[in-house]
């Protein structure tokens, strides 16, 4: 007897000595991976640049170090490494190099939604590369739910043409993009029938700015940080748009945030914002 409770205590204090499940180093090179492990509970040891600012991020990510991402491969991979990351979440715009942060001995997974349905899916799988699946399920739903909320009692459908504005080029967001189905979900009409693109851009003129006459405008100037002001008052007061319903009728929006070039886990928050400061409905 003295024997067993012997061993009994001994093996209670082994289990309770054990130490817990070390969280895993991850690098999330979009800000999407990066809020979405952040509300897992894992604080990524590195993150990737945004294409706007960081105005989505929450406050927990700051003071993590970012990392400069380069077409086509995204990161350093030398830089990347002085991390030590176990697990990096990357996206199809860098995946041609995922080969050789695989061969550095990283799990590489290509998470990215380009939809709004597409977030509680891609929720659930890095939840899976995370081993968190129940944590990231209960997130999915919280978000499915929080977006519901967003798109309850649109009153109008306004026609509207998103711009991305790279320079003073201007690209149609189309219905595949991220801003695009953002601003359908919120309630808009897009006026990209016979434009087709598998980035979810198509370059357009002014003239057809014009030609369709959207009720709403809501530009979306992409570009360095410093040209950024810029290029905001060149689309708000754009003289070739002049003849357009959403001219008249002071309907043109700038978005100067990324809320509506990469996608977040608070997309409901986003949805809310453009329905409140650009549909009105």
């Amino acid at each position: 007897m003295k024997l067993l409770a012997a061993l009994t205590i001994a093996l209670s204090t082994a289990v309770l000595a054990a130490p817990a499940q070390a969280a895993p180093r991850v690098a999330a090179l979009t800000p999407f991976s990066a809020s979405t492990i952040t509300r897992l509970g894992v604080r990524p040891v590195v993150l990737g640049q945004t294409l706007g600012g960081s105005d989505q991020y929450i406050a927990s990510l700051k003071g993590v170090p970012v990392l400069t991402l380069t077409h086509p491969l995204g990161p350093n991979l030398e830089q990347l490494a002085t991390y030590n990351p176990s697990i990096v979440l990357s996206s199809k715009t860098w995946q041609r190099g995922t080969p050789a942060m695989r061969k550095l001995g990283m799990k590489v997974y290509e998470s990215d939604p380009n939809s709004v349905a597409a977030v509680g899916t891609e929720t659930r799988n890095i939840g899976k590369v995370l081993g968190r699946t129940r944590a990231a399920d209960d997130l999915a739903n919280k978000i499915a739910n929080d977006v519901a909320a967003a798109k309850r009692n649109i009153r109008s459908r306004p026609r509207v043409l998103v711009i991305l504005g790279v320079g003073r080029t201007p690209y149609a967001m189309l219905a595949n993009s991220w801003g695009g189905d953002v601003v359908a979900q919120a309630g808009g009409t897009l006026l990209t029938q016979g434009l087709t693109s598998p980035s979810g851009t198509a370059r357009i003129s002014d003239e057809i700015v014009v030609k369709r006459n959207p009720d709403i405008i809501i530009a979306v100037p992409h570009g360095s940080p410093g040209n950024i002001p810029r290029l905001a008052a060149y689309y708000r007061n754009n003289p070739n748009w002049r003849n357009t319903k959403a001219v008249k009728n002071k309907r043109v929006y700038v978005a100067t945030g990324n809320s509506l070039l990469q996608p977040y886990p608070g997309v409901a928050s986003t949805i809310r914002d453009v329905r409140s400061k650009f549909l009105k409905n």
